[in-house]
């Protein structure tokens, strides 16, 4: 740390100042600490950092150990082994008392890490307090939980200094984009070096399984791209017509300026979290109102940040043109409920672009989003000017880290049952309704799809397949196989069912071990 440009008698206040940051940020904080010590004065600098540095602090403070926002791979996986330390002292020193004393003390070493986990409750049942209880033992659990938490606190941290915005570091800050790309890199090493047989003796890298599955960012996109152009076609012969909406968040979510970056001084101190807390809150609104008013309407939300990371929502939405005026009045109450007097409310909360079909396909509208937000390919630039391909990965990285849904099936028969069925390849020439499903399916076509399933907007219990779900059982023993804490594995996909009948669709048995 240089600080030979600052006061002597302030060296080591700012340095004590600066321990709380994380070290990625340090030498953005201290050029901006010069910059107003040569444009303001000493004094003025010296508020600002102790200003900045108390919101770091803010940040840390929600957990008992603020400095491991610092720490290494290395430095986790340590106080991991620390945590099921202690979890094990207390399952020893409280070895005579009730199951519910020793789930408060655990719960409270979670808690007291910033860490979240559905299993702590006011009142947990037995089966929780047990679950929360062997996760603590486990050091990999630890690991997982402490490493989500401190990339959480890196942004934070980040977007408390106004770090992330179109000047600097757009959509996430580069450290955690750093770290995205090291784990990515690792975790494609790693399905490379890993092996999966199944009972034929077949044998593959779990990398070559990942490639032909939608977690293949090519397979993803134009799944997404046949279901949007389906839900098009569809909307067509239902003489339904098409609009593009954005929502977006009160001015208090934004935490700086589109075109300079500087501090939003409406700025209410929201995380990116409380941005899509916000949108989702009022679109479930929006969509209770006008089931009051038996208005559906089918298509897709993608969500993306803004340059400064704080969430806004596209959404490709089809419905009857009886109920667009319906519709648009809804959106609009709903999304300036809130401080919608404000100024640019009105002309900026909700945005609705009507879908003409001599300009040009709805499908093609949404493309553009689609690719920005999966990979960036068959894009000339970003939407700053940028590269597209970092642009994407930057993005992708931002969803990943606040644990944000890029994409939102609404409205429609589910995707899963279509990914199911599409596992079929026999004829069932003795059920009309299946094979009327899966010949559609097979053939990539979504608006058939839709009406082999009873049409868009049915009930699911209604609809002619569904899914079966069953325990996972060990083909050699016959046993229900555990998880790695030693409880009973959730039930998972077996098949189809149709008509009363069962189709197993999960037919291979899988046998998972290291290349060498």
């Amino acid at each position: 740390m240089n600080l030979k440009n600052a006061h002597r008698d302030d060296r080591s206040f700012i340095e004590d100042r600066l321990f709380v940051v994380p070290d990625a940020f340090k030498k953005d904080v201290l050029k901006d600490y010069f910059k107003k010590l040569k444009t303001t004065s000493r004094r003025e600098a010296n508020l600002w950092l102790i200003d900045i540095t108390e919101r770091v602090e803010a940040v840390n403070n929600r957990r008992s150990n603020r400095f491991n926002i610092n720490a290494t791979s290395e430095d986790l996986k340590s106080y991991a082994k620390l945590q099921v330390d202690g979890c094990k002292r207390t399952l020893s020193l409280y070895k005579d008392k009730p199951l519910k004393d020793i789930y408060d003390e655990i719960a409270q070493r979670v808690s007291d890490n910033g860490l979240e986990s559905s299993f702590i409750k006011e009142e947990p049942t037995e089966s929780e307090m047990q679950s929360l209880i062997k996760r603590s033992l486990n050091p990999s659990w630890w690991m997982r939980h402490l490493r989500q938490r401190q990339e959480l606190d890196i942004e934070r941290i980040g977007r408390e200094y106004n770090l992330v915005n179109n000047n600097r570091q757009r959509y996430v800050t580069d450290e955690n984009l750093k770290r995205g790309q090291r784990r990515e890199k690792e975790q494609k090493q790693w399905l490379d070096n890993m092996l999966a047989e199944n009972e034929e003796g077949e044998i593959f890298t779990l990398g070559e399984l990942k490639s032909t599955s939608v977690s293949n960012l090519v397979n993803r996109r134009a799944e997404l791209m046949v279901r949007i152009r389906g839900f098009e076609e569809a909307s067509k012969k239902l003489g339904h017509v098409g609009l593009f909406i954005t929502m977006t968040c009160p001015s208090k979510y934004h935490r700086a300026f589109g075109i300079s970056g500087d501090e939003n001084p409406n700025y209410g101190g929201y995380d990116v979290k409380a941005g899509q807390s916000y949108l989702q809150t009022v679109w479930s609104r929006i969509r209770a109102s006008l089931a009051r008013e038996d208005i559906r309407c089918y298509g897709f939300r993608v969500a993306e940040p803004h340059h400064d990371g704080t969430p806004h929502w596209h959404m490709l939405l089809f419905l009857s043109k009886d109920h667009i005026d319906t519709f648009k009045n809804t959106l609009m109450f709903y999304c300036l409920e809130e401080d919608g007097a404000e100024k640019g409310a009105l002309e900026n909360r909700v945005k609705f672009i009507d879908i003409d079909p001599k300009k040009g396909s709805a499908t093609g509208y949404i493309a553009k989003y689609i690719a920005k937000n999966i990979n960036g390919e068959d894009l000339d630039v970003g939407l700053y000017g940028d590269d597209p391909l970092i642009a994407a990965k930057r993005v992708t990285v931002w969803a990943s880290v606040w644990g944000i849904r890029q994409f939102q099936q609404l409205g429609g028969a589910p995707v899963t049952v279509w990914r199911e069925v599409r596992r079929l390849k026999k004829e069932y020439k003795d059920s009309e309704a299946l094979e009327a499903v899966r010949l559609a399916a097979d053939k990539s076509d979504w608006e058939g799809y839709q009406n082999a399933m009873g049409g868009i907007n049915i009930p699911r219990a209604d609809r002619p397949v569904s899914l079966v779900y069953k325990p996972d059982i060990d083909v050699t023993t016959g046993e229900i196989k555990m998880n790695q804490y030693g409880e009973i594995k959730a039930a998972g996909i077996f098949g189809i069912k149709s008509q009363g009948k069962t189709i197993e669709t999960r037919t291979h048995d899988w046998r998972v071990f290291p290349a060498n």
